[in-house]
């Protein structure tokens, strides 16, 4: 009868410790835990483009080379050209208070009913005897580009595009009768100016 005491006791001694160990097992799932928020923002950069003080897509003035050379009254009437006259107007280029780099785009044409003068040329350079310059339908095949790089700077965002034009006084009969007959004609040039964000560079990596 002892024996199966003995054994009755072993068995509910047995239980116990099972039941002790499962419970502590459990409570080794429990655990801290702390969740924490937040949010990720960003300001979108501004954008500012004008072209000659007209803001987006709004035309400016056409420009009339008469109003860009200035000769002794003497020889020449104000506001008007001629053969062996010359002259340059400027295309400014303002992204002041924009927030991003602008690259921007220069196209001319000549305004309706307007014909340039053969021996007439162009050029975004000061024209000298070295650098002659282009025929008016040459000069604009190609657009004139360029960029203008992100600053806070009051007057680091402006940029002056000077295009300048010559009609030489040549001499010979052929050109004198062409140069004849623009007498009296009107010569204007429309200007599309065109800007564009300039695409985000990332900061070079520094040297390891």
């Amino acid at each position: 009868m002892k024996k199966k005491v003995y054994a009755a006791r072993l068995g509910v001694t047995a239980l116990a410790l099972t039941l002790v160990t499962t419970c502590l097992m459990g409570s080794t799932l429990a655990r801290y835990v702390t969740e924490v928020t937040g949010s990720a923002s960003a300001a979108v950069a501004k954008w500012s483009f004008k072209a000659n003080d007209s803001a987006g897509s709004t035309a400016f003035t056409n420009i009339d080379l008469g109003k860009t050379v200035a000769y002794d009254s003497t020889t020449i009437k104000a506001g008007v050209i001629a053969p062996g006259t010359s002259g340059s107007f400027n295309i400014v280029i303002d992204g002041t208070d924009s927030e991003v780099g602008i690259d921007y785009e220069i196209k001319l044409e000549a305004a309706t009913d307007t014909t340039f003068p053969d021996d007439m040329v162009f050029s975004t350079e000061a024209i000298t005897e070295a650098k002659p310059g282009k025929g008016f339908s040459e000069f604009i095949k190609t657009a004139i580009k360029g960029s203008v790089d992100q600053s806070d700077g009051a007057e680091a965002m402006k940029k002056t595009v000077t295009i300048y034009w010559a009609w030489p006084l040549d001499g010979g009969a052929d050109k004198d009768a062409k140069d004849t007959a623009m007498n009296d004609k009107d010569l204007s040039i429309d200007i599309t100016v065109t800007g564009k964000q300039a695409a985000p560079k990332p900061t070079p990596a520094s040297a390891s």
